[in-house]
Formats: structure tokens, sequence, C-alpha cells
């Protein structure tokens, strides 16, 4: 199924979503639609690793691919065990459609290399989302992941990004562990600091609320 003709215009779907640590918040959610392998395949838009996520939408911008995978592999490491899977690389890319072409406008990039010890990353495709926060037309994307790396029983690295055009925020942290015990630990979160500055108030908010939706280690 070919993805060029064009998109209807950018639709915005108003819903309320309560955050835990803040009032109900009013988010703007994208219209957007799935892409399968076989389409992204179609358009010649390379996929590094597993695809975990694919969505087509259009904002003022244009019209737009969202592209999420991840790849594994033996670790770089001097002294990597053969054969297993250490080293993880996540990959989430935005296409613009320029004439009949596809061009990437942005990637994040970012790898666990974990030789030995236990190791894993993963997305969470639940909560990456396509908004327009502000109410500008331009879309923003909301990828959370998390990555571990420890010999023993600890918290994940978690990170939630969010891009808008050139614009990039982060809210960096851990994850929550050792609820069922009731000895939690980890949990922490640093916000970009450009997130305090008022006119992006509403991302932060919203990176928070993603956030914690995913921390607690279950």
């Amino acid at each position: 199924m070919s993805i060029k003709s064009a998109f209807p215009p950018i639709t915005l779907c108003l819903s309320l979503i309560a955050a835990a640590a803040s009032p109900t918040a009013l988010a703007a959610s994208v219209q957007h639609t799935p892409v399968t392998p076989a389409v992204l395949k179609s358009e010649h838009i390379a996929v590094p690793g597993k695809l975990v996520k694919a969505a087509r939408f259009a904002d003022a911008a244009g019209e737009h691919i969202l592209v999420v995978s991840m790849r594994t592999g033996p670790s770089s490491a001097f002294n990597a065990e053969p054969g297993r899977d250490e080293l993880y690389e996540l990959f989430s890319s935005l296409y613009t459609r320029k004439a009949n072409r596809w061009a990437r406008a942005w990637l994040i990039e970012d790898a666990n290399d974990c030789p030995v010890i236990d190791s894993s990353a993963s997305f969470f495709p639940k909560y990456i989302t396509i908004t327009d926060l502000d109410n500008n037309g331009i879309a923003e994307v909301t990828v959370p992941y998390k990555m571990f790396c420890s010999g023993g029983v600890d918290s994940s690295d978690l990170k939630v990004i969010l891009r808008q055009g050139t614009q990039k925020f982060a809210l960096r942290g851990r994850t929550l562990t050792g609820t069922r015990n009731g000895s939690p630990y980890g949990g922490e979160m640093v916000f970009d600091a450009s997130l305090s500055l008022k006119e992006n108030a509403v991302f932060k908010a919203h990176l928070q609320f993603i956030r914690d939706k995913v921390y607690i280690e279950h």
C-alpha cells in the first residue's frame, strides 16, 4: 500500500489525562496511523535492527513517518562473550517527505554496551506519543526507553526524550525497583535546564506524565 498520496490535514484529538504527580493536564494527540515493515521497504526507508513502532502523520511542516527500532549483538569490548547479545542500539528517526523521497529530519540514537554482566534495553511502545502540546501546528514526538547494565539487582537508566523539529528536551533518571519487598530504590529524575523556562512548561509536564507511567519496575 503506497503512502505517497497527500495526507489529510492534521487532526487534534483533545483528551484529559491524569498525571500522578500533578493536576489533570490537557494533552493534544495528533492523529497517526501504523506503518508496516512492508510499507517502509516500499518507501525505501531502512530500519536498523528490529522494528518497534512506525507511524505516519501530518502537521504544518508536512508529511512524516516515525520509525523506532532496536538492534542487538555482541559487545564491542575485548572481553565480550561470543554469541551473546550484550550491545543494544536504540534508534528513533523522523522522516519528512521532500518532493518524491523521504529525508530524515532527526535521529535519537543511544546504545547500551555492557559485556559480561547482566544487560538489557527496551522502549515503551505504548507511551511513544505524537502530540501538539503547545498547539502551534508542529507535532512533538516523545520516546521513552530504559537500559540496564549491572551485576546484581538494580534499577535501570530511564530516559524520556521529546523532539519538536530542531528542539530536543529530555528527562533522565532511574526506574524505581524493590517495591514488592517494601525497600524501593531508584526513581531519581532530572530535567533539562531549558524545561524550567515558562514557554516549555507544557513539555515538562508531558515528560513527567510519560515518566510516571513507566518508571516503576514491576
